[in-house]
């Protein structure tokens, strides 16, 4: 009877010391996490307030970089992505620019997606880009596949048809969003 006894005992115990374990461990990820985040926040704005001194783009650049590869993933990065993007397009270096954006417009999170997604619109717009543009909004708004709502997408399409010359299928579409501007939308 003893034995059975301590046997249960050391069962018990066992559960014990390994539903501490495991609550030590998840505890240890939550913190380390919490403590990456923090670091990349500060990071990010180690970067932003070297942005804003005159001369020192090059310093901006490496810290927006280093920053994107040593917190990949993180909120604090996918916004460095942003950042950066911004920095290459008003230094003219639009293909870099263009594939920050792209990158946080695939893989970032909602928010920053699609302030992403309007900035490669307008910056294909400003390239003259009209006519890829214009394919890339119809595929948009027939895949819901985007973090922009769908009257953002049509109403932008509808610019970009009119800058075109096409004012017929821009009137068409405009005249859509006026009598169905209640009807489903993309909403992320």
């Amino acid at each position: 009877m003893r034995s059975k006894a301590r046997m249960r005992r050391r069962r018990w115990r066992a559960r014990s010391l390994a539903l501490v374990l495991v609550v030590v461990t998840a505890g240890g990820v939550l913190v380390g996490r919490a403590v990456r985040d923090n670091r990349a926040q500060a990071g990010l704005t180690d970067a932003l307030v070297t942005s804003r001194i005159p001369g020192r783009t090059q310093e901006t650049r490496r810290r927006f970089e280093r920053l994107i590869e040593d917190y990949r993933g993180s909120r604090a990065a996918w916004a460095a992505h942003g950042h950066l993007a911004e920095l290459e397009a008003v230094n003219g270096r639009f293909a870099e620019a263009r594939t920050l954006w792209g990158r946080l417009a695939e893989g970032g999170p909602g928010e920053l997606a699609a302030d992403a997604e309007m900035n490669l619109i307008y910056l294909d717009r400003e390239e003259g880009r009209l006519e890829e543009l214009a394919g890339r909004l119809e595929s948009l708004v027939e895949s819901g596949e985007s973090h922009l709502p769908e009257d953002v997408l049509l109403f932008e399409l509808a610019r970009t048809l009119e800058q075109l010359g096409r004012h017929d299928e821009a009137g068409r579409i405009r005249r859509f969003e006026e009598v169905a501007p209640e009807g489903p939308r993309v909403q992320r």
